[in-house]
């Protein structure tokens, strides 16, 4: 058993009482008899001695008030030390960038400002842990398992010593508005610290970061889709266009071939939107203004009972984008908000320049521009608007489900963000955020063309391209257009056929090359040494990618035209009118 501590007899008020009360002792002892010894007189004896009692008297008084006053003197330092240590401490728990709540289990005896700032509760709105659970956690399902999880721990660590567990926490705020945080408890006696630490902003970061992701993947899968259902296409589109060429219009055949052809047609547009899903990281960029596109784009509400409001700040900066893709942005996004306002109401589109800085957490800072359009519709439940950019996620039965999820996927390859923000009732607003340019878009100038080489009739045509399913419907085609026609499976077989006709004296008019050869060289590799033997050869490209970003700059390749997949016996018609000359 600890011994009890010894007293300190060197401390100064122990020493001032020991000699007070050597002295005092002295005193008392030994007054009374030099007294009687100067004084004879008993009265004077007497006298003298009551004024000894009360020299006495005073001179304690006097030390008394010297050591009480010496002693208030420390006891006042001494509270304005902790005074000052606890302002001291308020400052420092008010400069941490988390949120600090102490509390004795039952009433909340401080909060820091951060705490204030964070979730907008003051201490007199929640007095009580009570009132901040009820407050806090407004779902009573949610609030209960927390409170259980928090007290078991609380528990564990005051009977055995255990480290209480941090535990993540959705809190919502005085404004309404839901905050993710980390709660970490630590026990000082018989109080307890809680400290918040807010990961709002990582959390939707890191949701954003995971979105993009998952889209990249399933961009990938549905770009190879598509790529690959585009060349049975192909073969389906341009066989059923044949067949309505051979036949005689009023065949009973042309009926249903005309039906058919228009469903592939659909199919078609089907996969164009999964390649603009899949290829839209690979724009065509351009410099652009944005304010006549945004104009135009509001073409699409003709017809319509929605109303709109167009507000272009003079100043719109530019941007460095593909305006195809953009256009389909605003299509999608403008078409998107129509749907969602079936009786009527306002749409309000603007645009502005963003000031220096960071203006989304997925985004470096710089300079952006800002377009934003806002429907008063019915808005979007949260549970809806968490899913709504993923792919084939809809809420109308007639809608694929693929233009949020396009657009979203175009406005991120372009170093941008697409955010939507929507409350049920209040209608929803769709920000686009594009990087900005100092650069000033160009006068659009006319394009100079030259002739075609004159060339023998019939021409003799080259196809290149990996699926013998295509080589043979566009060897008939160009046979019924009055072309002879080679093909070959792969792009080095072509440059090798390409030569030897020139060797021979048979030159081709014209080479149909497919761009993406699977294990082979493909149309653009080709390209370069056909050209490299012959600078005038006229050479067309073809590709199931049909937003590759060769084909949308095929000239720069070294090509004279370009036929994207899937194609009629139109498309092909048209495409060896503008490389090959007319006819004489």
């Amino acid at each position: 058993m600890p011994r009890p501590p010894r007293p300190n007899f060197a401390s100064p008020p122990l020493k001032i009482a020991a000699i007070y009360l050597a002295l005092a002792g002295v005193w008392i002892v030994f007054s009374d008899q030099l007294l009687a010894l100067f004084i004879a007189d008993a009265r004077l004896l007497t006298l003298a001695q009551t004024l000894k009692g009360w020299l006495f008297v005073g001179a304690t008084a006097v030390v008394l008030y010297g050591l009480l006053r010496r002693e208030l003197a420390s006891y006042q330092a001494t509270t304005d030390n902790l005074r000052r240590s606890g302002q001291e401490l308020r400052d420092l728990l008010d400069a941490m960038p988390v949120g600090v709540a102490l509390t004795d289990g039952t009433t909340i005896e401080y909060i820091n400002v951060n705490f204030t700032e964070r979730f907008g509760y003051t201490l007199d709105e929640i007095p009580t842990d009570a009132q901040w659970f009820l407050l806090a956690y407004p779902d009573p399902h949610y609030r209960e398992s927390l409170l259980g999880l928090w007290q078991s721990e609380l528990r564990q660590a005051r009977e055995y010593g255990a480290a209480i567990k941090p535990f993540e926490a959705r809190i919502q705020c005085k404004n309404g508005d839901m905050r993710q945080a980390i709660v970490n408890t630590q026990l000082l006696g018989s109080r307890i610290v809680i400290i918040f630490t807010d990961i709002t902003e990582r959390e939707r970061l890191r949701h954003e970061l995971v979105k993009m992701q998952k889209l990249e993947s399933i961009g990938l899968l549905a770009g190879g889709m598509a790529h690959d259902f585009n060349n049975i296409l192909t073969g389906i589109t341009a066989n059923l266009s044949f067949a309505q060429v051979l036949l005689d219009a009023q065949h009973p055949a042309v009926r249903p071939l005309r039906a058919a052809d228009q469903a592939a047609g659909r199919a078609a547009e089907l996969t164009g939107q999964l390649l603009t899903f899949a290829r839209g990281g690979e724009p065509v960029r351009e410099v652009m203004a944005l304010a006549g596109m945004i104009s135009r784009a509001l073409h699409l509400l003709h017809g319509t009972q929605v109303q709109a409001e167009l507000a272009i700040a003079e100043d719109l900066r530019c941007v460095e984008a593909d305006s195809g893709q953009l256009t389909q942005v605003l299509t999608n996004l403008i078409v998107n908000a129509i749907q969602a306002m079936p009786d009527g109401g306002q749409l309000r589109l603007s645009a502005d320049n963003l000031p220096t800085g960071t203006v989304h957490p997925a985004l470096p800072a710089g300079n952006y521009v800002r377009i934003q359009l806002h429907d008063n519709g019915p808005g979007m439940t949260p549970q809806v608007l968490e899913r709504i950019f993923e792919p084939y996620f809809t809420t109308k039965a007639d809608n694929s489900g693929l233009g949020l999820a396009t657009a979203y996927s175009i406005i991120s390859r372009h170093g941008g963000s697409l955010i939507a923000e929507s409350t049920p009732g209040q209608g929803s607003l769709f920000t686009i955020l594009l990087p900005a340019t100092d650069a000033v878009a160009p006068a659009e100038q006319a394009t100079a063309t030259t002739a075609p080489a004159a060339v023998s009739w019939p021409p003799r045509i080259l196809v290149m391209d990996d699926e013998a399913a295509i080589r043979d419907i566009a060897a008939a085609m160009l046979g019924y257009l009055g072309c002879e026609v080679e093909t070959c499976d792969d792009g080095a077989e072509a440059v090798r056929r390409y030569r030897l006709a020139r060797v021979d004296d048979r030159p081709f008019a014209a080479v149909l090359m497919d761009l993406t050869i699977p294990g082979g060289m493909g149309g653009r590799e080709a390209a370069q040494q056909i050209l490299s033997a012959d600078p005038q050869a006229s050479l067309i490209v073809s590709s199931g990618y049909s937003h590759d970003p060769v084909l949308a700059d095929y000239t720069l390749h070294g090509f004279q035209g370009v036929l994207p997949k899937p194609y009629k016996v139109a498309d092909l018609q048209q495409v060896l009118a503008s490389v090959l000359p007319p006819r004489a």
